[in-house]
């Protein structure tokens, strides 16, 4: 037979005592690279608070979106979003990436310094390369052209004489995108096969011609 308490203060002191105590709940704030994201609107975005009733330009086509956001955090001063943001928003792209997140191997060059080192490489390029991220920064970009191991002078490629390797430095020169399978040498002399895309772009308020390079081993 079920017992129920008696109606008044006991009724009261038994629903306390079989209360289960709720944990505070925090909601975690977003850190400023997050909101950057959230707050970007690409080309022929609608801007928050217009008309959406509006005619927008007949020749935008959904797509997926090509930035990935995992990832997005970058222990150096390089303002990888807006780096990230600056590739896929470039008017008339002649190279195309497809989805690109930050786990990509990246590397970014500064153009307007002679052999225009690299001035940022993330850990997924020196995962693919072998070399420390503090070993690549300030090196141009050709000292994967030969074996350091084997031939330390990143003046001296192997093949000099490369069709790769002059498309490449005339792209460079001229500042064009560039998309082509060259020859490239890990750390511990491995040769492969490297996918690169060179993308040239500038940053908002910055005049610095900078080299965005992606890479892709295939074999």
């Amino acid at each position: 037979m079920l017992l129920l308490p008696p109606a008044g203060k006991n009724q009261e002191s038994t629903a306390t005592m079989f209360s289960i105590p709720r944990a505070p709940i925090t909601v975690p704030s977003m850190n400023p690279w997050e909101t950057h994201a959230l707050a970007h609107n690409f080309p022929n975005d609608i801007p928050p608070g217009a008309d959406k009733t509006q005619t927008t330009n007949p020749r935008f086509q959904p797509r997926q979106d090509p930035i990935i956001y995992p990832g997005l955090y970058a222990p150096s001063g390089i303002d990888v979003m807006s780096v990230l943001f600056s590739v896929f928003s470039r008017p008339n792209p002649q190279v195309e990436l497809g989805p690109v997140d930050c786990s990509a191997a990246l590397t970014v060059s500064n153009l307007d310094l002679p052999g225009s080192p690299i001035i940022y490489a993330n850990e997924a390029f020196s995962q693919l390369t072998g070399y420390a991220v503090k070993e690549v920064v300030g090196k141009g970009p050709r000292f994967l052209q030969s074996p350091q191991s084997l031939c330390p002078s990143p003046g001296l490629p192997i093949d000099q004489h490369s069709d790769a390797i002059q498309r490449l430095d005339q792209a460079v020169a001229s500042r064009n995108e560039i998309q082509l399978y060259i020859t490239n040498y890990k750390k511990n002399g491995q040769r492969f096969t490297n996918l690169l895309s060179m993308i040239p772009i500038r940053l908002p308020g910055d005049e610095t011609q900078y080299a965005v390079g992606f890479h892709v081993a295939r074999d």
